[in-house]
């Protein structure tokens, strides 16, 4: 298994001025083809630190991949580290010069700066990796280090130069050289990572006595984790034998420890899947928010861009909101302000009828009690609730067993024969702020309604 590590260069960087994306960028497809990347490192724009960092990842790694320090300023200094780390002399690269003048003309620039000569001076006999965006080639050094070849390839960092030159360019050559890993995911809501490592403890073990290389992964989200495992085959016959070990042997392992935790096992987060799931049912959902106000939307809105399946949502954060617009009943809306059971599920099933939705999901919670010290530590969280259609849910006795391991009631409510509701109060945490207990109200909300689509 290929091993890479990452040197994002650049004072402005490490000084978080920018933010970098390069580096999760390449990961996170590095990963998909099976090279292991062992460290991610960023360094100052001054050579001997940079070289420290060569060091450092050749040591450990057979590819480097640089970005940044290509372009024509002082500080700009790739070029002269890669060939002082691989002991080979710079020269002026005449390929390199064609295609940065070139990219001027095409911008109907009638002359091109002097500087800009430095870009053409690269390390002797490397290999080009053409820049469509910008004036800066990419290349690729080879050499010995550590008694063993060391790739370095140098990329700008720029990401919008950077990710076309990664994925035409240098990604298919590592491809080429990598077997292609086997994985499987589990989502697994209301379980902490210390529950989930000890009951899977010793599924774990037996795993890695039998395939020593295979990763294992934990990321914890507001009330689920996703919790993976990735094998690396080195051939056909073993990648066979990989899949089969991880969808019966060690599905059944994950199936034992984890039981009704388990929301659904796919490598994606959950309102990513809950649109997958929308789509594929053609449902729609519409929510109705009062405290979390914007939060709950936030979480589909950012990757919906067909309209068809979030449809909106309504903050009902005051009174006139809810007689008005949401058109609650005297008795729900005049309890002073405060939250309840009816009052959550009465904004499910005046949103569900005011956007003709297939499902709602409600949540409100009483905002002066979210942080406050008073004894009363029931009334200190949120109510929610969930309002379906009929249709949307085609068994609904295993909707009722699955919501009720997750706290939810079903609730049955006269006059509204067509729909289906559920409501579900959880505790806020001393612990968390605002914002915090906004998003993981949110969170919950999305995993509940995950588990019966």
């Amino acid at each position: 298994m290929k091993s890479a590590g990452f040197l994002i260069t650049g004072n402005e960087v490490l000084s978080a001025k920018t933010k970098d994306t390069n580096g999760p960028f390449m990961g996170m497809h590095l990963r998909r083809i099976g090279v292991s990347v062992k460290a991610s490192m960023m360094c100052s724009d001054l050579e001997e630190d940079l070289i420290d960092c060569l060091n450092y990842l050749a040591e450990r790694c057979d590819v480097i991949l640089m970005t940044g320090g290509l372009g024509p300023t002082s500080d700009d200094l790739t070029a002269e580290v890669v060939a002082h780390f691989f002991d080979i002399p710079v020269k002026f690269n005449d390929e390199a010069w064609a295609a940065c003048a070139a990219f001027f003309v095409k911008a109907g620039r009638e002359s091109i700066p002097e500087s800009n000569k430095k870009q053409a001076f690269l390390p002797e006999g490397c290999e080009l990796i053409p820049n469509k965006l910008g004036t800066a080639a990419g290349f690729c050094t080879t050499g010995k280090k550590f008694g063993k070849t060391i790739k370095i390839y140098s990329l700008p960092g720029v990401p919008y130069e950077m990710e076309p030159m990664f994925l035409n360019s240098v990604l298919p050559n590592l491809y080429d050289e990598t077997a292609m890993p086997v994985s499987k995911n589990w989502q697994v809501f209301l379980m902490g990572e210390s529950f989930m490592q000890t009951a899977i403890e010793v599924a774990e073990k037996l795993l890695i006595a039998r395939f020593p290389n295979s990763v294992i992964s934990y990321q914890a989200h507001p009330y689920y984790v996703s919790y993976g495992v990735t094998l690396f085959p080195t051939s056909k016959s073993q990648k066979f034998e990989c899949e089969n070990f991880l969808n019966q042997d060690y599905q059944s392992a994950v199936e034992k420890a984890f039981v009704n935790n388990i929301l659904y096992s796919e490598d994606k987060k959950v309102p990513n899947y809950i649109l997958e799931r929308l789509n594929k049912l053609r449902l729609n959902i519409a929510f109705s928010e009062s405290t979390c106000a914007g939060y709950l939307s936030k979480e589909l809105s950012s990757l919906n861009e067909n309209s068809t399946y979030f449809v909106g949502a309504i903050v009902a954060n005051n009174n006139r909101v809810r007689k008005e617009i949401l058109q609650l009943p005297d008795n729900i809306v005049l309890l002073e302000n405060k939250a309840s059971h009816d009052l959550a599920l009465q904004m499910a099933l005046a949103t569900l009828k005011k956007f003709n939705s297939d499902i709602v999901l409600a949540e409100c919670g009483n905002k002066d009690e979210i942080h406050s010290e008073s004894e009363d530590q029931k009334k200190e969280g949120f109510y929610l609730a969930m309002a379906f259609k009929k249709k949307s849910l085609s068994n609904i006795e295993s909707a009722k067993k699955i919501l009720d391991k997750y706290s939810w009631k079903f609730v049955e409510i006269e006059n509204e024969e067509d729909t289906y509701s559920f409501t579900c109060f959880i505790k806020s945490n001393q612990r968390h702020t605002a914002d915090v207990q906004k998003t993981r109200t949110a969170h919950y909300l999305l995993c509940s309604l995950s588990a019966v689509l």
